[in-house]
């Protein structure tokens, strides 16, 4: 495998989609609260949910995705430093098949946590030259799920404020409605 480029689908889905497809995923694979470095996963296929505020990072070489969902308040996650080496202890940061999903980050006036957690990932992913795709949260106080199968190489993306949109809009759309600040890696493709 070597220089193999992976397209990566990124698909909005009903929530009732999401929850068909978590029957794929073992349990164990599933990144939960508290949201620190210790619940990240490696595997196969991965999935978390209730992103908010927090960032999900997915990092994947087409057959495995290592899954972080750091949440901006929890003061384990306050040093970007630790959470980069212990991304850089799980993840072959020198596979150049490596692609990787960000997505999170809410703009409040309150606390700035939120988006500076997100950009410091972003930021380190691409100074490492990984094909990075961003999906930036707006205002809005609506969660997503996040699921990754090696499968497709497919990224599922449901919440409750979603499911109304889908089959209406435009996939691009639809995820606007979270994320106005969508910035797709090379050969990453929205889909339906």
């Amino acid at each position: 495998m070597d220089n193999i480029s992976f397209t990566s689908l990124i698909r909005p889905v009903r929530t009732f989609e999401f929850d068909a497809a978590l029957r794929q995923i073992p349990k164990k694979n599933f990144v939960d609260y508290p949201w620190t470095c210790k619940e990240s996963v490696k595997a196969v296929g991965a999935y978390t949910k209730d992103v908010l505020d927090c960032t999900m990072c997915g990092i994947t070489d087409g057959q495995n995705v290592f899954m972080m969902h750091i949440c901006p308040t929890n003061v384990e996650n306050s040093n970007f430093y630790k959470i980069k080496n212990y991304l850089l202890k799980k993840v072959d940061i020198l596979n150049k098949n490596l692609s990787a999903l960000v997505l999170g980050g809410k703009q409040t006036p309150e606390d700035s946590r939120s988006i500076a957690l997100f950009d410091n990932f972003v930021n380190f992913l691409e100074s490492k030259g990984i094909p990075t795709t961003s999906l930036r949260g707006g205002t809005t106080y609506e969660s997503v799920n996040v699921l990754y199968t090696s499968k497709n190489d497919e990224w599922l993306i449901s919440g409750s404020y979603l499911d109304s949109f889908i089959n209406k809009e435009a996939p691009e759309m639809v995820l606007g409605k979270i994320f106005p600040d969508i910035k797709l890696a090379p050969d990453d493709i929205i889909t339906k």
